[in-house]
């Protein structure tokens, strides 16, 4: 499938119960077994899940089938953080299994509201229906507003700013600190773990994807989370796709996406292509690696660092300008040029060739790698 096509399939609607197979409903002896960790649920274009990988102590973390699942095991049951895309139900209930001590589902956390994150709620829901489903206030509304959505998916509370679930070695943080990857993101963090799970403001260790657009606010978000957690003894943060990171690199997160907004706006005062800023970020010798030109593994829809970072650049430049943001430059099209800027240069952000994807970086297999 091409990646614009993949891209827009994920996040335009109508794929979270009816556009792929629908997730089988329990029989009298219980859940019917999933697809082995690795094999694809049929209709599902995304890497499939693979087996269930340690990070630490009670925390697991389940990948591919769309967005990272966080896996943790507490005193009284099983809290995970996404749900992939529909059709991974069955496989993340295996997986789980695995580590569980037989202790159900007991609640959900929603980092927001793209099917890729959210798309399996509806089978934890049937194979645990006294499961508690948590999301933002704003993700909820999104939830509502895609009339591909199902009303399983929806959350069974709600918060607005922060929450709290729980206590002691089982305590949970929620934190919402406005617009960013979506209208509606969350942040969890799991204190006595020491574990952050991000969702997709970061995801890959690079620019975050901005369907909606929101460059200056993304970034005033991620300062604001670092900000709020700095000092609270995070170690291992579990981005929303692909990597288990650290706190160094959630700050180095931080660092770069401010100084593409700077980047941006001081080259769109002086009439310069956007690719003038992306040039200044990478004069700084930390930001290498959030600006590769290889395809992450697993991440064959998506594109590269380098692009990502362009992508970016160029909706700031329509954010500058007062200009709505069109779906096809935040999915990588060219930045038009208009009288208040210049246009982008299509080759910056253009689709992965079959060559950039042979040649794709490995996904790190150790916290922090």
């Amino acid at each position: 499938m091409k990646r614009s096509a993949l891209i827009a399939l994920l996040l335009a609607g109508g794929i979270a119960a009816t556009a792929f197979a629908q997730q089988p409903p329990a029989g009298p002896g219980g859940p019917p077994p999933g697809p082995p960790a690795g094999a694809r649920p049929r209709g599902n274009p995304l890497p499939p899940p693979e087996p269930i990988e340690h990070i630490k102590g009670n925390v697991w973390k389940i990948f591919g089938g769309g967005g990272n699942t966080t896996v943790v095991v507490q005193t009284d049951g099983v809290v995970l953080v996404d749900t992939k895309m529909p059709g991974n139900g069955p496989a993340i209930v295996d997986e789980v299994k695995k580590v569980s001590g037989g202790k159900p589902v007991k609640l959900v956390i929603n980092t927001h509201s793209h099917p890729d994150h959210l798309g399996s709620n509806d089978y934890i829901r049937d194979q645990f229906p006294g499961v508690q489903i948590v999301m933002n206030e704003g993700a909820k509304e999104e939830v509502l507003a895609n009339k591909g959505y199902g009303p399983k998916l929806l959350p069974t509370e709600t918060y607005k700013d922060t929450m709290t679930i729980g206590k002691g070695q089982d305590e949970i943080q929620l934190f919402h600190f406005g617009r960013g990857h979506t209208n509606g993101d969350t942040f969890v963090f799991f204190p006595a773990q020491h574990v952050l799970c991000m969702g997709d403001v970061m995801a890959w260790d690079m620019a975050p994807f901005l369907p909606a657009g929101g460059a200056v606010e993304i970034s005033e978000e991620i300062n604001k989370l670092v900000a709020t957690l700095k000092g609270k003894g995070v170690q291992y943060v579990i981005e929303g796709h692909g990597n288990v990171n650290t706190w160094a690199h959630l700050e180095r997160f931080a660092r770069f996406n401010t100084a593409l907004v700077k980047a941006a706006r001081v080259h769109y005062d002086k009439g310069d292509p956007p690719s003038a800023a992306v040039a200044d970020l990478e004069k700084v010798p930390e930001f290498a690696p959030l600006l590769d030109h290889k395809i992450k593994q697993g991440l064959e829809y998506g594109n590269t660092p380098f692009a990502r970072a362009n992508m970016n650049v160029n909706i700031a430049y329509a954010e500058f300008a007062g200009e709505k943001i069109g779906f096809a430059v935040a999915n990588g099209g060219p930045l038009p040029a208009t009288d208040k800027h210049k246009g982008s240069n299509p080759a910056d952000t253009h689709p992965p060739t079959p060559a950039e994807i042979a040649a794709e970086t490995p996904r790190p297999k150790l916290p922090g790698a």
